[in-house]
């Protein structure tokens, strides 16, 4: 994502990519309305192609690069963007490998394989997957992915429930998902508030109003789409200009405690980095707003991954 990105360049990747991906649906439970004491909306992309919204920017840049004749796609994940940059490139007929770091789920990492990419190990740090990731890019002469420009989820948002919502819950790693969703809603509906849902360690609002850096490189928690401590620098500007006064913290046993809930009321099975947004609901929503749409961002669960 760049800070020059345009509504008009995210229009354009939603027409590109909607005959392959799903319009995913938007759920509600009056049991949960009633503990969060608010109505709460769930825009479901777990239930997306390859089970996370990554789906949306991965084809979109699968399908740029087929258009530019490359030679295959590369990109590093943790895990969902993993899977979905190979699941799209495996759509446009390109090669793909994805840089992992040593820690990533098991299961994640077994999806990326069924989707016949080439997996390449590296040290669970944010440098160690740069710079490995870069190494393989001009070893192969692949086309890197960065994992951004999701914001056709945006524009589905607005037509299923944009009369029916005041702010717009959602987790927070490397920043892209984020950075695209502010900026849609901060240009279409300014009048819609974005909270960025983060593990307490990260301290994202330390960068966004102090610019300190988290002085971890790897975060330790149980929402392992999340685990990278940092945001991008070229997202960091555009979530600084719009959600800067809107970072939500949570705890481990918020996380566990959202999860749950979610499981046993709507029987959906999402996994713990989709459940951090809806802990900024459940535990920290703030008393004005009144009609929270929640973005599952995943459900792709660790099968090792028992609740406790």
């Amino acid at each position: 994502m760049t800070t020059e990105i345009s509504v008009e360049e995210m229009e354009a990747a939603r027409n590109r990519t909607s005959s392959l991906i799903h319009n995913t649906p938007i759920m509600k439970s009056e049991k949960i309305d009633d503990k969060v004491g608010a109505k709460v909306l769930f825009k479901c992309e777990h239930l997306q192609k390859t089970g996370s919204f990554k789906a949306r920017g991965a084809l979109n840049s699968a399908i740029l690069a087929k258009e530019q004749n490359a030679k295959g796609v590369i990109a590093h994940s943790s895990g969902n963007h993993g899977q979905a940059l190979a699941w799209a490139a495996q759509k446009v007929g390109l090669p793909c490998t994805i840089v992992v770091p040593k820690n990533a789920p098991n299961s994640k990492v077994e999806g990326m394989k069924e989707y016949n990419a080439d997996v390449v190990f590296c040290e669970p740090t944010m440098s160690s997957r740069e710079s490995t990731c870069a190494e393989m890019a001009e070893k192969l002469g692949y086309y890197y992915v960065d994992p951004h420009n999701c914001g056709s989820i945006v524009f589905e948002v607005l037509e299923q429930a944009g009369d029916e919502i005041d702010s717009i819950f959602l987790s927070v790693g490397g920043g892209g998902f984020a950075a695209s969703v502010a900026f849609l809603i901060g240009n279409l509906r300014p009048d819609i508030e974005v909270y960025l849902v983060e593990p307490e360690e990260k301290n994202l609002a330390n960068l966004l109003e102090n610019g300190i850096q988290c002085a971890s490189e790897t975060l330790n928690t149980i929402a392992d789409g999340v685990r990278v401590a940092h945001v991008g620098s070229l997202c960091e500007p555009i979530l600084k200009k719009y959600c800067t006064r809107t970072v939500v913290s949570v705890k481990e046993e918020e996380i566990r405690d959202a999860l749950k809930l979610i499981w046993t009321r709507t029987k959906q099975r999402i996994e713990p980095t989709a459940a951090l947004a809806f802990a900024g609901v459940l535990y920290h929503k703030p008393d004005h707003v009144k009609k929270a749409l929640v973005i599952l961002c995943g459900g792709n669960v660790d099968t090792d991954y028992v609740i406790n």
